[in-house]
């Protein structure tokens, strides 16, 4: 196809234009994107949500299962007031990330929307995406504010002993129990299935609040301490059968919510 036969990208004629700088556009999409459904029915939940506010930005992503927000404390750019919401596609965003990691910039990225679509531009590059419909779920409620039981570990040692232990897992459910134990600081990490074996790692950790048994998928776990690099990564929880929230100590800006696996007992 020649250029004059191609079909011209939709443009944005009367919208809104904020500006973002890419590595915080990088670090809100590494941080999230994982977390968004790939179930087309819910298609709200298939993307990423941006609220832009005058004073940050946040990115969040949400599977009905677990829930990642990454808040960064670059204020959007723009020539009137700073405050939007948008859903953005994790496919469109998803060739954004690579082509921001392909084609690095120090230059503000121009963000342009109207109540349809979406672009993206910087330098030579574009990325033009319809935005999704309907009301994005209110997860800012969904994250509790107390907790009664915390533990802090080293994220590599974690992550270390959870990919040995999955081996063992259910390929259906990949379930994992965790046991917290405040006498030894540790937490055990465990499997049990039927018919693939079973596998038991103590891992080293601090330990506050009553000892607890509790159970995930591990691929949700994994994912969300994959997100992001820090050294140590802190968990919180109140029962076996509430949210509870990882977040990295130092750096990211990033709360990951995962609801817990009921277990027989």
């Amino acid at each position: 196809m020649d250029a004059e036969s191609f079909p011209e990208l939709p443009a944005i004629e009367s919208g809104r234009e904020v500006h973002l700088s890419a590595d915080v556009l990088l670090e809100g999409l590494r941080g999230s994107l994982f977390s968004a459904s790939s179930d087309e029915t819910k298609q709200v939940l298939t993307g990423v949500h941006f609220t832009g506010e005058p004073d940050g930005l946040e990115f969040a992503a949400t599977d009905g299962h677990r829930l990642a927000v990454v808040r960064t404390g670059d204020e959007p750019e723009a020539a009137s007031e700073a405050s939007f919401q948008v859903t953005v596609p994790s496919k469109a965003l998803r060739e954004l990330e690579r082509m921001l990691a392909m084609h690095s910039t120090s230059e503000p990225i121009a963000v342009r929307f109207d109540p349809g679509q979406l672009v993206f531009e910087w330098a030579n590059q574009r990325l033009t995406s319809r935005l999704l419909e309907g009301q994005y779920p209110n997860y800012r409620q969904l994250i509790p504010r107390q907790f009664s039981r915390q533990l802090t570990i080293d994220r590599r040692l974690f992550i270390s002993a959870l990919e040995r232990i999955a081996v063992f897992a259910d390929q259906k459910s990949s379930i994992v129990k965790l046991s917290l134990n405040g006498v030894e600081q540790e937490v055990v990490v465990a499997v049990d299935a039927a018919d693939v074996g079973s596998g038991r790692e103590a891992v080293p950790a601090q330990i506050s609040g009553d000892d607890i048994d509790i159970a995930f998928n591990v691929k949700y776990l994994l994912e969300g301490l994959k997100a992001v690099n820090t050294t140590e990564v802190q968990m919180q929880f109140n029962t076996a059968t509430s949210p509870s929230v990882v977040t990295p100590l130092g750096g990211l800006k990033m709360t990951y919510l995962v609801m817990p696996v009921q277990i027989r007992s």
